[in-house]
Protein backbone atom coordinates (compact mmCIF):
# COMPACT_ATOMS: atom_id res chain seq x y z
CA UNK A 1 0.00 0.00 0.00
CA UNK A 2 3.03 2.16 -0.26
CA UNK A 3 2.80 5.37 1.70
CA UNK A 4 -1.04 5.58 1.31
CA UNK A 5 -3.68 3.53 2.93
CA UNK A 6 -6.67 4.32 0.56
CA UNK A 7 -5.62 4.99 -3.17
CA UNK A 8 -9.24 6.17 -4.06
CA UNK A 9 -9.82 8.71 -1.67
CA UNK A 10 -6.32 9.84 -0.33
CA UNK A 11 -7.23 10.12 3.02
CA UNK A 12 -4.33 8.89 4.76
CA UNK A 13 -0.69 9.31 4.74
CA UNK A 14 1.41 7.13 6.64
CA UNK A 15 5.08 7.41 5.94
CA UNK A 16 5.56 4.40 8.24
CA UNK A 17 4.62 2.21 5.58
CA UNK A 18 7.88 2.68 3.50
CA UNK A 19 10.92 1.78 4.32
CA UNK A 20 12.86 3.90 7.32
CA UNK A 21 15.71 5.01 5.44
CA UNK A 22 14.06 6.29 2.63
CA UNK A 23 11.55 7.99 4.78
CA UNK A 24 14.69 9.56 7.03
CA UNK A 25 15.95 11.35 3.45
CA UNK A 26 12.35 12.53 3.19
CA UNK A 27 12.20 16.49 3.00
CA UNK A 28 9.97 19.64 3.12
CA UNK A 29 9.78 19.86 -0.06
CA UNK A 30 8.69 16.41 -0.31
CA UNK A 31 5.91 16.01 2.20
CA UNK A 32 4.62 19.54 0.46
CA UNK A 33 4.48 17.51 -2.58
CA UNK A 34 2.81 14.98 -1.69
CA UNK A 35 0.40 17.10 0.47
CA UNK A 36 -0.75 19.27 -2.44
CA UNK A 37 -0.96 16.27 -5.37
CA UNK A 38 -3.22 14.54 -2.93
CA UNK A 39 -5.16 17.93 -2.10
CA UNK A 40 -4.40 17.25 1.14
CA UNK A 41 -6.60 20.33 2.72
CA UNK A 42 -9.70 18.47 1.33
CA UNK A 43 -8.62 15.02 1.04
CA UNK A 44 -6.40 14.16 3.91
CA UNK A 45 -7.78 13.06 7.39
CA UNK A 46 -5.09 10.80 9.01
CA UNK A 47 -1.13 11.95 8.67
CA UNK A 48 1.98 9.69 10.20
CA UNK A 49 5.24 11.28 9.55
CA UNK A 50 7.08 7.94 10.98
CA UNK A 51 10.81 8.43 10.41
CA UNK A 52 10.55 11.76 8.88
CA UNK A 53 13.45 12.98 10.78
CA UNK A 54 14.99 15.72 8.58
CA UNK A 55 12.00 18.02 7.68
CA UNK A 56 11.31 20.95 9.42
CA UNK A 57 7.35 20.97 9.71
CA UNK A 58 7.63 23.67 6.62
CA UNK A 59 6.13 21.95 4.21
CA UNK A 60 2.64 21.02 6.23
CA UNK A 61 1.64 23.85 4.74
CA UNK A 62 -0.40 22.63 2.41
CA UNK A 63 -2.66 21.44 5.09
CA UNK A 64 -3.42 25.22 6.65
CA UNK A 65 -7.13 25.53 7.59
CA UNK A 66 -8.18 22.29 6.76
CA UNK A 67 -11.37 21.28 8.05
CA UNK A 68 -11.23 18.10 7.28
CA UNK A 69 -7.52 16.47 8.99
CA UNK A 70 -8.52 14.57 11.91
CA UNK A 71 -5.66 12.86 13.26
CA UNK A 72 -1.61 14.01 12.83
CA UNK A 73 0.95 12.20 14.55
CA UNK A 74 4.61 14.23 14.33
CA UNK A 75 6.01 12.19 16.89
CA UNK A 76 8.96 11.00 14.15
CA UNK A 77 8.37 7.29 15.68
CA UNK A 78 6.61 3.96 14.75
CA UNK A 79 4.36 1.97 17.07
CA UNK A 80 5.84 0.56 20.29
CA UNK A 81 9.13 2.66 19.12
CA UNK A 82 11.13 5.09 21.74
CA UNK A 83 10.03 8.58 20.82
CA UNK A 84 13.80 9.16 22.18
CA UNK A 85 15.57 10.04 18.99
CA UNK A 86 19.19 11.38 18.68
CA UNK A 87 20.16 13.14 17.20
CA UNK A 88 17.24 15.53 18.22
CA UNK A 89 14.46 16.23 15.60
CA UNK A 90 14.70 19.08 13.02
CA UNK A 91 11.20 19.27 13.40
CA UNK A 92 10.09 22.84 14.78
CA UNK A 93 7.39 23.95 16.49
CA UNK A 94 7.96 27.51 15.52
CA UNK A 95 7.17 26.09 11.79
CA UNK A 96 4.74 23.49 12.67
CA UNK A 97 2.18 25.93 15.60
CA UNK A 98 0.86 28.39 12.89
CA UNK A 99 -0.16 25.48 10.59
CA UNK A 100 -2.13 23.68 13.85
CA UNK A 101 -3.10 26.84 14.82
CA UNK A 102 -4.89 27.64 11.16
CA UNK A 103 -7.04 24.33 11.81
CA UNK A 104 -7.81 24.90 15.42
CA UNK A 105 -8.86 28.16 14.55
CA UNK A 106 -11.27 27.01 12.26
CA UNK A 107 -14.03 26.29 15.30
CA UNK A 108 -16.73 24.06 14.91
CA UNK A 109 -15.50 23.40 11.39
CA UNK A 110 -12.11 22.06 12.40
CA UNK A 111 -12.30 18.22 12.50
CA UNK A 112 -8.63 17.60 14.32
CA UNK A 113 -9.07 15.45 17.23
CA UNK A 114 -5.93 13.59 18.38
CA UNK A 115 -2.40 15.09 18.34
CA UNK A 116 1.00 13.49 18.83
CA UNK A 117 3.74 15.57 19.41
CA UNK A 118 7.32 15.39 19.60
CA UNK A 119 9.53 14.11 22.83
CA UNK A 120 11.26 17.19 22.08
CA UNK A 121 8.65 19.62 22.19
CA UNK A 122 6.58 17.73 25.12
CA UNK A 123 9.89 17.42 27.37
CA UNK A 124 9.44 21.89 26.57
CA UNK A 125 10.01 23.17 30.50
CA UNK A 126 9.04 26.76 29.51
CA UNK A 127 5.42 26.73 30.15
CA UNK A 128 5.36 30.49 28.16
CA UNK A 129 6.46 29.16 24.86
CA UNK A 130 4.53 29.35 21.74
CA UNK A 131 3.80 25.98 21.87
CA UNK A 132 2.36 25.47 25.43
CA UNK A 133 0.19 28.53 24.35
CA UNK A 134 -0.96 26.05 21.47
CA UNK A 135 -1.78 23.48 23.42
CA UNK A 136 -3.97 25.90 25.67
CA UNK A 137 -5.94 27.29 22.66
CA UNK A 138 -6.39 23.01 21.79
CA UNK A 139 -7.67 22.01 24.84
CA UNK A 140 -10.34 25.38 24.60
CA UNK A 141 -11.33 23.80 21.20
CA UNK A 142 -11.50 20.04 22.83
CA UNK A 143 -13.55 20.79 25.67
CA UNK A 144 -15.66 23.03 24.08
CA UNK A 145 -16.92 20.34 22.12
CA UNK A 146 -17.64 18.33 25.23
CA UNK A 147 -19.94 21.16 26.14
CA UNK A 148 -21.85 20.55 22.89
CA UNK A 149 -21.38 16.37 22.93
Amino acid sequence: SAIVGNHQQWDVLDFGEIEKDLAAKISDDDIRGVLCSVDAVNNLKKLRLTNCINITGVGLDPLRESTIIQQIDLSLVGDHESPMLDPEPLISSVEVVSILDSIIQRGEDCSLKHLVFPKVWRNERNTESDFHAFLSRYNELLCSRADFA
